[in-house]
């Protein structure tokens, strides 16, 4: 591999208090009714045609009883309300005053779920919504039937001898749903838990009861379990069994295609395969959900547009997933592949997002080894490399299951592989996949994913370019058009900037990087926004850096998205930081406080000051990663082990991404006292790293060099 060869002792992770398993006993009766309109092109359901966005407010209705006055008490509902509403607000874009919860908790006596107020707030607000708004109207509570068989959802003060007279009859639920003028209906029904303590007359919803909505248009209707099974409630997880997976669906988790929506074919086809999956495992029984679909009902209507997460949050939603199904599969052990991303030519590694897709294998695999804790496995990242460099495995190889198997043999015998990807980006916006594989037949085991919105450095991992004072200046929107974050108007014009030659070959470049071999600068090759310096194997080099503006400036330096700083370990989930946000100490828990040559996301990466007053010189080098700072500081040179063959298109997982990245960055704050001088083999007093305090500002510049095999690179250039 062409990595720098460098060393570097790996971190000890941060241990996490491992979780309880549930009972399967401790389970909930109770009904739960979900109706989502989405409004869009289609008259009908809100499909809306490609490239149109949904239209239209977003409105959601929650109930949630627990400690009814005369019925048995159930467990959870509240959280399945809470949990429901943060994915609504988070995920989907929901404004907090369209939301109304309905709970036993609830400071306002109209917001408490008594029969009279239900049925009054409900009312109120289901007339509510146009034809282009979207509905979530939410029951989680007992269900009772009365002996002439009509069927009573249960406030708070029902009468379970009497539920004709204290109950919600369900077809006013129906009525109610029915004058609602959203444009597309979404009907969820959890209903009736195993194993509860009913009261008198407590019963299932049957196909009779369901059979009503079937009647409506603009309704499909999601159902727990058939009529002769139990709604499972998963006590580890403090929600219903069928309500988890919901909210992990529309989380963004159903995204399949990763086009950031989730639809209703996607949201049905998640929600059926892992209620159905974690019932037997988890509980030994089956639960299978049941959609009901009103036969003139067209298209696949969107249930959700996903509001993108920061990188980190898509991150940490994808490892939890991955490594519950890890552990509900009983696979011992898994790795983590780099993420791949899609170009116009197919899969590839690092050809537009640099070292986007090794971070997020790197974060995604640290996750996976806090959340591990003796219930699996995670196969050492070294071990991977190894394996994957013996047998030459490349990006054809992921469809093949003799390939897998081989690979699996020599990486400590793992039964599945987490291939992530990373899809076509639109400005900021980027959708994430991670197929978890099993490696003895290829099988697809569980498929994660989310929206992410990139930070200008994350953007920066990916693209060179100069940062002019006028990109941030805001576009004042014309007409009734709502003003777009100026983030986004930024990242716009820097793409549409990067379009253009690499910065380096403007000799009026602010900031300029190059490549020292034997203290001598060699050129390299320029191809529209990249920039070639070709290597050959053994050779040491290092990274001469130029400020031009007389000005301050921070700089984050990685070599194939390794920060040439050491980084401040990271507490663990769980785990209370120092005053200082670093780890526990090394006494405390037996870890190391610092990861030498990390793999790091541009946004967190520890910093230099480059700081052409106070140095008296504007020429800096970086000789190697730095292991030890101060007077005595030690550093690891850059030794190119293995070049790439090809110009940025990479094939082959046993080939680093050859790229050295870096941003430069206005300073926001200057603190007091000394910096520290980094020394090394080679002692260099003017280098200096951050002191807290100083900090990163405004993007000003984004450098990336790409180095390759020296051969190839002549070629090409012929």
């Amino acid at each position: 591999m062409n990595r720098p060869l460098f060393s570097s002792p790996r971190h000890v992770q941060p241990t996490r208090r491992a979780a309880t398993r549930p009972s399967s006993k401790r389970v909930l009766a109770g009904l739960l009714i979900a109706v989502w309109a989405t409004a869009g092109s289609h008259p009908l359901y809100g499909q809306p045609s490609e490239g149109e966005s949904l239209k239209g407010r977003q409105w959601a209705a929650l109930v949630g009883i627990e400690k009814y006055e005369r019925a048995n008490p159930l467990q959870y509902t509240i959280n399945d309300v809470r949990r429901v509403g943060e994915t609504l607000r988070t995920r989907g874009g929901y404004e907090p005053e369209c939301i109304l919860e309905i709970t036993d908790d609830a400071a306002d006596p109209r917001r408490q779920p008594k029969r009279e107020a239900i049925m009054a707030e409900l009312a109120a607000w289901l007339k509510k919504p146009t034809k282009d708004d979207r509905i979530v109207v939410y029951f989680s509570g007992h269900g009772f039937r009365a002996d002439d068989g009509t069927m009573y959802l249960a406030p708070i003060d029902v009468d379970p001898a009497n539920p004709a007279a204290t109950g919600i009859p369900v077809a006013w639920f129906r009525d109610q749903i029915a004058a609602c003028q959203a444009g597309f209906k979404l009907l969820v029904l959890d209903a009736c838990h195993a194993g509860s303590e009913k009261g008198e007359g407590d019963a299932n919803l049957d196909e009779k009861d369901l059979n009503i909505f079937r009647e409506l248009q603009k309704v499909v209707t999601l159902a727990s379990s058939t009529a002769d099974q139990k709604s499972q409630i998963w006590s580890e997880k403090e929600q219903s069994l069928f309500s988890y997976w919901l909210n992990e669906g529309l989380k963004g988790h159903a995204d399949d295609d990763a086009d950031g929506t989730v639809d209703i074919d996607e949201l049905n086809k998640y929600v059926y395969r892992n209620v159905t999956h974690t019932a037997k495992v988890r509980f030994d029984r089956k639960q299978t959900p049941v959609r009901i679909i009103h036969s003139g009902t067209p298209g696949t209507p969107v249930v959700l547009k996903l509001v993108p997460q920061r990188l980190k949050q898509v991150l940490a939603d994808m490892a939890q997933q991955l490594g519950d199904t890890i552990e509900e599969k009983k696979f011992a052990k898994v790795g983590v592949l780099e993420f791949t991303n899609e170009t116009n030519v197919g899969e590839r590694l690092s050809a537009t997002y640099g070292t986007l897709g090794k971070h997020c294998a790197e974060n995604l695999e640290r996750r996976l080894v806090q959340q591990a804790q003796g219930r699996f496995a995670v196969v050492d990242q070294r071990n991977l490399e190894q394996a994957i460099a013996q047998e030459q495995f490349a990006l054809a190889d992921l469809g093949s299951g003799e390939a897998l198997k081989a690979l699996a043999a020599k990486a400590e015998g793992m039964p599945v592989i987490a291939l992530g990807t990373l899809g076509e980006r639109t400005g900021r916006i980027v959708n994430l996949r991670c197929k978890l594989k099993r490696t003895d037949n290829n099988e697809l085991a569980t498929s994660v994913g989310g929206t992410v919105q990139l930070t200008e450095s994350e953007w920066a991992m990916t693209r060179s370019v100069v940062v002019k004072p006028s990109d941030r200046r805001p576009e004042l929107p014309s007409g009734d058009e709502a003003p777009r974050p100026l983030a986004d108007q930024v990242i716009d014009r820097l793409d549409e900037r990067s379009d253009g030659p690499h910065p380096l070959a403007d000799p009026k470049c602010p900031f300029r990087v190059s490549l020292k071999f034997n203290g001598k600068e060699r050129k390299g090759v320029f191809k529209g926004n990249e920039y070639f310096v070709g290597v050959r194997k053994g050779e040491v080099f290092e990274i001469w850096v130029e400020n031009k503006t007389g000005q301050k400036v921070m700089m984050r330096l990685l070599v194939d998205g390794r920060n040439t700083l050491p980084e401040a370990e990271k507490p663990a989930d769980g785990e209370q930081p120092t005053p200082d946000g670093t780890a526990p100490s090394p006494a405390a828990k037996g870890l190391l406080t610092e990861v030498i040559c990390p793999h790091v996301n541009l946004e967190e990466a520890r910093h230099w000051v480059l700081d052409p007053i106070a140095a008296r010189t504007n020429v800096w080098a970086v000789r190697g990663f730095v292991s030890k700072t101060g007077e005595e500081g030690e550093l690891g040179r850059f030794t190119v082990v293995d070049a790439d063959d090809t110009l940025g298109q990479r094939t082959r997982f046993d080939k680093e991404a050859g790229i050295i990245t870096a941003a430069f960055y206005s300073p926001t704050a200057t603190a007091r006292g000394n910096l520290v001088v980094v020394a090394g083999e080679k002692k260099n007093e003017y280098l200096k790293e951050a002191k807290k305090g100083e900090t990163c500002g405004n993007l000003l510049e984004s450098i990336q060099i790409r180095y390759v095999d020296a051969d190839t690179l002549q070629t090409a250039a012929k």
